[in-house]
């Protein structure tokens, strides 16, 4: 399944980036205190429009953005000129390093539950997996998950609507199975002198950290569960996993 095309990218990137820059300052703390060099390689996996890549170019990291939606790549590639930027879709089925796989890097972060967008439960092991291998050994891992306390904090009745003069977004959410948590998505651009309509199902799958630190460290990451990048508030239930490679 496709997420993220062209209106609903431009609207996310317009009205939703802010998250990215929420949690940059902690997250680029977190890599400098586990000793990542100015330099070194920064995987960033599911990078949106980019805003996160852009501040951790800032801190002095060369950075290679990856994303399922091409729309997404488009616009990062616009706003941080100077990372790498390609489409991919996780999991790759190929080994770190290898043609249309994951790179190796000394880093792999991911912000806005990337992962949890997956097809099924054994999908998201396996990207877990592939993730912690693409890490160079001293390397850090720091990526965040939607578990099933996300889901259960929330009113699933109550509709997000926000209007802005050249777009609109209506998201209506739903729980049709167990572990499953669903927004239905309904965007309206303004195009010349019309309006466009767009709309997107986004199915997540939520996934709990125990699990998850478990697959890590079968993978060679010790790692663990925190609240958070660094001293920034998450939604209640997005928890970050952070550790180094073997």
């Amino acid at each position: 399944m496709s997420y993220y095309l062209d209106d609903l990218a431009w609207v996310h990137n317009a009205g939703y980036s802010s998250h990215a820059r929420h949690v940059a300052p902690g997250l680029v703390r977190l890599l400098r205190r586990a000793g990542l060099a100015r330099g070194d390689l920064v995987l960033d996996i599911g990078c949106g429009g980019g805003v996160l890549a852009a501040e951790l170019l800032a801190a002095g990291y060369a950075v290679h953005g990856l994303d399922a939606s091409r729309a997404m790549v488009d616009l990062a590639r616009s706003h941080a000129p100077g990372a790498q930027f390609d489409v991919l879709r996780l999991p790759t089925g190929r080994d770190a390093g290898a043609v249309g796989a994951l790179p190796r890097a000394n880093a792999v972060v991911s912000t806005g539950h990337v992962l949890n967008y997956l097809d099924d439960h054994e999908a998201t092991r396996r990207a877990l997996g592939e993730i912690a291998r693409a890490v160079q050994p001293g390397g850090v891992i720091a990526i965040d998950l939607m578990t099933e306390r996300f889901c259960e904090a929330r009113d699933i009745a109550q509709v997000h609507a926000r209007v802005h003069d050249d777009w609109a977004i209506v998201t209506r959410f739903s729980r049709p199975g167990p572990f499953r948590y669903d927004r239905e998505i309904t965007v309206f651009r303004r195009i010349g002198e019309s309006w466009r309509r767009s709309d997107e199902v986004h199915r997540n799958m939520t996934f709990e950290a125990e699990e998850a630190l478990q697959v890590l460290h079968d993978h060679g990451i010790e790692a663990d569960a925190r609240t958070a990048f660094g001293e920034e508030s998450l939604p209640e239930g997005l928890v970050v996993l952070s550790g180094l490679a073997r």
